[in-house]
């Protein structure tokens, strides 16, 4: 198919693959491959499976759970339970002609009876099921209603709706924002509360935030989305800052929280050893607690700085 020859280039022998680029930032043919991951993907993959306590339902066929199975470096303190599970309703041909509407129901109902301590659930639309027109807003509905304990959230994103996964993190972030923010009030044990967005958990990278917040007296009321959960999402209006790592991904709630809720934004990398130094104070800085940050830079440095300089010498 011509339309699909600027996705990918075939190799040939002896063929530097460096001069033959595939274009990235183009729209992808529905069934193509291509050489990125999809708008789909960017919701599923990137932000919303990374949550450790919640199902994570993708309506469409099972090529498209399978894709975005978290075999990525997102650990979690709950046994990884977000890493080892991948949950699709498996449409078929069969669906694609008559819909899937109770596919999605049947799957719902069934992933919830087979692990009956999770009670939090995300569904995802995908080309096909987006393609055909299922509506599964109302599914959900009746699910929740059925079950009763049970909330979920639907993210209707399908691989063709942007030209790139940036698609998805914005439409996760927007629907996330309108749909379940405000909805859960957290218990506040701090009078400095923050909420990290754009943190992924990439090798356990969230784990050394909290260590350094809690020496700081900060309370994290939600990590979005790295060992996150589900509820402490819904309470990120409760948090005095918002800390934004990852701005392309994640930039778009912390605005809206700035604009809703009046919560202001600072970015941070807290990637290297000058960058975090750079970021702890920043926040210390926000609550006036630059001592605390200084003593958490102190306690960092004697620990680090000489192993560092054993590298940069021979680097």
């Amino acid at each position: 198919i011509p339309e699909r020859e600027k996705h990918i280039y075939i190799k040939e022998k002896g063929e530097d693959t460096t001069q033959f680029l595939p274009s990235a930032h183009v729209e992808t043919i529905p069934g193509s491959l291509s050489e990125r991951g999809c708008s789909y993907c960017g919701a599923k993959l990137v932000i919303g499976g990374v949550l450790k306590d919640t199902i994570q339902l993708i309506h469409g066929p099972v090529g498209c759970a399978y894709d975005t199975w978290h075999t990525k470096r997102y650990p979690s303190d709950n046994g990884n339970f977000q890493l080892k599970y991948v949950w699709s309703s498996d449409m078929k041909e069969q669906h694609v002609v008559f819909g899937g509407e109770k596919l999605l129901k049947k799957a719902m109902l069934e992933a919830f009876a087979e692990f009956p301590d999770i009670k939090r659930m995300m569904v995802y639309t995908t080309c096909s099921t987006a393609l055909i027109g299922d509506d599964i807003k109302p599914v959900v509905k009746e699910v929740e209603k059925e079950l009763g304990d049970v909330d979920i959230f639907t993210v209707e994103c399908p691989g063709f709706a942007g030209v790139s996964q940036s698609k998805g993190h914005h439409v996760f972030n927007m629907g996330w924002m309108t749909d379940k923010v405000g909805t859960y009030e957290p218990e506040i044990t701090s009078p400095y509360t923050i909420n990290v967005i754009g943190d992924y958990n990439i090798q356990g990278d969230t784990f050394v935030m909290e260590k350094y917040m809690e020496k700081m007296g900060i309370q994290i009321i939600a990590h979005f989305t790295g060992n996150g959960t589900y509820d402490s999402l819904r309470g990120m209006h409760r948090a005095q800052l918002n800390v934004t790592n990852c701005a392309r991904s994640a930039g778009y709630i912390a605005n809206e929280l700035k604009k809703k809720y009046g919560i202001p934004r600072i970015d941070v990398d807290t990637w290297g050893f000058d960058y975090a130094k750079e970021g702890l104070r920043k926040i210390g800085a926000f609550f006036g607690i630059e001592d605390r940050a200084e003593a958490v830079i102190a306690e960092e440095v004697a620990k680090y700085e000489s192993k560092l300089e054993w590298y940069k010498e021979r680097l």
